[in-house]
């Protein structure tokens, strides 16, 4: 695995597990669908 996208995959989970939503549900389709389409490295 490339370190730069290991590193992005640590800073993303971390951002997404630490933020805080009135709606749980809302939230966490918004992070399925995330988790669902990746990072793409192409526009």
């Amino acid at each position: 695995m490339d370190i730069g996208i290991g590193l992005l995959t640590l800073i993303t989970g971390i951002a997404l597990a630490t933020e805080r939503h009135p709606d749980p549900a809302a939230e966490a389709d918004r992070q399925l669908g995330l988790t669902l389409a990746g990072v793409s490295p192409r526009p």
